[in-house]
């Protein structure tokens, strides 16, 4: 039974509302009531901001020797960082790779942070968000909560399999979120990937086809929220047809306003109509054909608006015309998308009149002396408030509007078990079978055959090969499949250096050669926080020298009468320029591995390789966007030898 205080904390609406009409009672005036005034408006603002902790230095101050950089991750809570959640009373926490190392030291975090926001003056606990889509975008420690490929691998299963894996692995996620402390995840992803030069979606996308990606995040959305996570759609208005990434840099889209309609919006529209998402995430991107209004940037510069800023956008079309009731929260405003035009302050004044309701990591506290920045922003927008820049009205809805969220998503119960009940129920759920099982079938029914393969390549792998040679853009992806290879076949494996494979190559023997490439690297949105597989890394090649490295050893291997197996493992684009070097092309849309607790590489994407290598038909995953090829497109083709 939830304690009485957390039951009215939870059931309570409209608070500070209540708090505005009973200070209007007393009758108060002169300092005293403007002070109140003042107060009750800052409490309204700091419950529309949701930051992030990822790192703090609570012995440093910012200076020349640091350069303002801080690389202390925050995994447990700062006693300085408690008291500016307990002071200010903001309204959520966003929490990044780094903040995350285990079921227990998640639990003690998540624990603190709730206690922190229920003893402020407001008592209301916090929205904790998190970055959970699958395949590129993991958060939680892969060693002990089952990783999913991402949402274009469960696209190129919707012909065989239709939503199954869209919503089986929301629910398995929602499942690990919740019992670790999580109400919010930033998943899923709407966005339609219809640019191949997109360095940021991608195969975060379901597909290239709106009425896929809206089936399929429908499919999500439901199961997140069926198990009490509150899903959040993203991009809007879609961030699908862009070549530059937001992070950083500010993209524009140019579609006419019927192709907006027919393909960014529609899986938006369909989501809203049929599983009500509880957030949808704004893009910073420009899309003049719904919203062509400019302003002038800090430096003067005049520009289109951005759709995180923008009236016509969030109100008018997401709000009025399309009906959205749910919760509009920013992607973070420390973009480049936003940070390179705008201040901190202006950007979350603007973004709150445009409509959105949660302003997103607009600074980063990293220094005990940030935390005054964020005085300083409630106090910019309060006057705001104050001057008739924001509408207190619209505030209050837009209050009302989190206030409806934490009711309907925060655990009371959660924040009231206590430590051993916390982690006993987290144990049994991440060690939940049926959670590994998923991810291995995912990851066998996504990878795809890009091209129709060379006559008699099938099986790859047979009872002749002796040696297999893997040309590895990691030393991690090479562990990953040696070891995947050698649990499937007796073949030698030797794993080849991308810096070295054209000095060893030519002087070497195999009978098969796979070019393992993970192109495009990894976006900023990845780098979330430190990489699974930190202990294994080389310098980065240049990306044409990669691929000059690639055709080369594809064109040695041929001459002298190897199979050659092309495995695109992100992108699967880019397997159109080895269309005519290799016998067979793979996709497989994830690459991700971790070192499990016997301290060897695992990763569901890797057995499922090594099984398609060694079968005598194709797999029988589909891809999910158009790849061009010297005389043909393959689009939504199922290429199955069985």
């Amino acid at each position: 039974m939830m304690p009485n205080r957390l039951s009215k904390l939870l059931r309570r609406s409209g608070a500070l509302a209540t708090a505005v009409a009973l200070v209007g009672s007393i009758g108060a005036c002169g300092n005293d009531a403007t002070e109140q005034r003042t107060q009750i408006l800052r409490d309204k603002i700091a419950q529309k901001i949701m930051l992030d902790i990822r790192y703090f230095c609570p012995d440093q101050q910012r200076n020349e020797e640091n350069r303002g950089r801080c690389a202390e991750p925050v995994t447990e809570l700062p006693a300085a960082l408690g008291q500016m959640i307990s002071d200010t009373g903001i309204g959520g926490i966003i929490l990044f790779a780094d903040n995350l190392e285990s079921a227990d030291q998640i639990i003690a975090l998540n624990s603190d942070l709730q206690a922190a926001a229920t003893s402020s003056h407001l008592g209301s606990p916090l929205l904790i968000g998190i970055d959970q889509e699958g395949g590129r975008v993991h958060r939680l420690p892969r060693a002990e909560a089952v990783a999913f490929a991402g949402n274009m691998a469960i696209g190129a299963t919707y012909p065989l399999h239709g939503d199954r894996f869209a919503g089986e692995t929301a629910e398995a996620m929602a499942e690990q979120l919740r019992v670790l402390g999580f109400n919010v995840n930033f998943a899923p992803t709407l966005d339609v990937n219809s640019n191949p030069d997109n360095p940021v979606i991608n195969v975060r996308s379901y597909s290239e086809k709106p009425e896929v990606v809206a089936e399929l995040g429908i499919a999500a959305i439901q199961a997140f929220q069926q198990r009490q996570v509150a899903a959040t759609v993203k991009h809007f208005p879609g961030h699908g047809d862009t070549s530059v990434d937001s992070h950083t840099g500010l993209p524009r889209v140019d579609r006419p306003l019927e192709q907006a309609r027919a393909t960014d919006l529609l899986p938006f529209t369909e989501a809203f109509e049929q599983a009500q998402p509880a957030l949808t995430m704004t893009a910073h991107i420009q899309y003049p054909a719904l919203d062509d209004t400019t302003l002038h940037s800090r430096d003067g510069e005049e520009i289109v608006v951005p759709a995180t800023l923008s009236r016509r956008i969030l109100t008018d079309l997401l709000r009025d015309e399309m009906g959205y009731e749910g919760v509009i929260v920013t992607d973070s405003l420390g973009m480049a998308g936003i940070s390179d035009y705008f201040s901190v302050e202006e950007a979350v004044v603007k973004t709150f009149a445009a409509g959105a309701d949660i302003a997103l990591m607009p600074l980063k506290i990293r220094f005990p002396e940030d935390i005054a920045r964020l005085d300083e922003i409630i106090d910019r927008a309060v006057n705001a408030v104050l001057d008739g820049e924001l509408s207190e009205a619209e505030i209050d809805t837009s209050l009302a509007r989190i206030e409806s969220l934490k009711k309907d998503y925060i655990d009371a119960q959660w924040i009231a078990a206590s430590p051993s009940q916390k982690r006993d129920s987290a144990a049994k759920v991440l060690a939940d079978p049926q959670h590994a099982q998923l991810a291995d079938e995912l990851a066998s029914a996504a990878v795809s055959a890009i091209y129709p393969p060379a006559e008699g390549v099938l099986p790859v792998l047979d009872n002749k090969a002796k040696k297999i040679q893997v040309i590895a853009p990691t030393p991690a992806v090479g562990e990953a499949f040696r070891l995947s290879l050698e649990g499937v076949s007796k073949a030698a494996v030797e794993v080849l250096d991308p810096h070295t494979v054209l000095e060893e190559l030519p002087g070497s023997t195999g009978d098969v050669l796979i070019v393992a490439s993970i192109v495009p690297g990894e976006s900023a949105v990845e780098l979330g926080g430190m990489e699974d597989l930190g202990r294994l890394r080389r310098p980065p090649m240049a990306l044409e020298d990669l691929y000059e490295t690639y055709s080369r050893g594809l064109e040695i291997a041929r001459a002298r009468g190897q199979k050659t197996v092309f495995v695109t493992m992100r992108s699967p684009y880019e397997a159109a320029r080895f269309h005519r070097l290799a016998d067979l092309h793979l996709a497989t849309f994830d690459y991700k591995a971790f070192i499990g607790a016997d301290d060897l590489f695992q990763g569901p994407i890797y057995r499922a390789l090594a099984s398609a290598l060694i079968s005598d038909v194709l797999p029988t995953g589909s891809l999910p966007v158009t790849v061009e090829s010297e005389e043909e497109t393959v689009e939504m083709k199922t290429v199955s030898g069985g």
